[in-house]
């Protein structure tokens, strides 16, 4: 059964290659611009500083994570590790995020991630602008989260 609990700086490594591995599983022949020791500097610098996050754990392995920047109420991250998808986890960390920014949040995906989309868009998020990422200059879309 996954659970969630807070993150722990021993996790450290193990989110952030959790973070790269989904990421590049988006889609075939999808490669980010920047090395894997930037994202650690990212996490380290950017993410965990200012952020809640929470991991989702299976019996003790981290399946998936989120963060938010919940004074701008942003949910920065929501990945799940590519062997665990479509088992719910997805749902559990947006119910989190719901709980933690309960007047509503935004997030941002890439424009070519079909099943992120869908899965948002399922859950009740709506799809708002396209912009361009400042970290991998991809075009990223924003979605809404709004309680009824």
């Amino acid at each position: 059964m996954v659970t969630l609990r807070p993150y722990q700086v021993p996790d450290r490594d193990t989110v952030v290659k959790l973070w790269w591995d989904s990421w590049h599983s988006i889609q075939a022949g999808l490669s980010h611009s920047q090395p894997l020791s930037e994202w650690r500097r990212r996490w380290a610098e950017e993410i965990v500083t200012g952020q809640q996050i929470v991991v989702a754990e299976d019996d003790g392995a981290i399946v998936g994570f989120a963060a938010a920047d919940v004074a701008n109420r942003v949910l920065t991250q929501i990945f799940i590790a590519p062997g665990h998808k479509r088992q719910g986890i997805g749902r559990q960390l947006l119910a989190w995020a719901q709980r933690v920014m309960p007047d509503g949040f935004r997030l941002h995906t890439l424009v070519d991630n079909a099943a992120s989309r869908a899965f948002y868009e399922r859950e009740g998020l709506t799809a708002g602008g396209v912009l361009i990422n400042p970290v991998n200059r991809m075009q990223t879309i924003e979605y809404r989260w709004m309680p009824a």
